[in-house]
């Protein structure tokens, strides 16, 4: 995980030199790793797995404002806030780097390094969270899970059938439409042969289709 956590620019001799203990530990689908109003206390590097961060609005919907992957970055906003502003919430069996956040900060602090790292990465999620809402003002809902399902297929470029541990809610919840939208478009992707789903699995059958149905834009209604 070296070329992909916040310590991927310092040397061997650097690294040597951290004086800082990096757990391993491991997290069940469906564990919470924070709460929203948590002590922020510990930041995240994901090894594997699947993660997502979640918030909820005043009529107790719930929002998920990231999907994390392999490689992506949580709990950085501890750094600059006491506590947590969202949950985060396992998607399936995952593996992760927990660092003490007071250690990082002093880190960060004696290595410039380190800290233009972590502020390149949260610059990285504020710009994909920035893109993603852009997406759900200007795409159709057929259009919006095309998007994703292609995006969601670039995390696992080596695989065929790929880990999709992701429900209806989730998918809702990502995407800005009821459960029951979702459920009739994938039903109609799959009756076209776009995907095919099985056992937490998913296998995309015609890209080429689903590239062409993401680009589309919504029709204008007159009022």
């Amino acid at each position: 995980m070296r070329n992909q956590s916040i310590f991927a620019g310092l040397s061997l001799e650097e690294l040597r030199s951290l004086g800082m203990e990096v757990q391993d530990i491991s997290c069940l689908q469906g564990e919470v790793l924070y709460r929203v109003g948590d002590d922020a206390r510990y930041a995240y590097t994901l090894r594997s797995g699947a993660v997502k961060l979640v918030k909820s609005l005043e009529n107790g919907q719930e929002v998920i404002i990231r999907l994390l992957h392999r490689g992506d970055l949580l709990g950085f906003e501890g750094m600059q806030e006491a506590q947590h502003r969202h949950a985060a919430i396992a998607l399936a069996p995952s593996e992760l780097c927990r660092l003490d956040l007071a250690e990082l900060q002093r880190l960060s602090e004696r290595l410039p390094k380190v800290q233009e790292a972590i502020r390149q990465r949260w610059q990285q999620a504020l710009q994909s969270s920035e893109d993603h809402i852009m997406e759900l003002g200007a795409k159709r809902a057929e259009a919006r899970l095309a998007t994703f399902l292609l995006q969601w297929v670039e995390h696992y470029p080596q695989l065929r059938s790929l880990p999709f541990p992701l429900s209806r809610p989730d998918l809702a919840a990502f995407l800005g439409l009821s459960t029951e939208h979702v459920s009739r478009i994938m039903a109609d992707f799959k009756r076209h042969a776009f995907i095919q789903e099985q056992r937490g699995h998913l296998e995309i059958l015609a890209p080429q289709s689903l590239a062409g149905m993401a680009g589309k834009l919504p029709e204008h209604k007159p009022d």
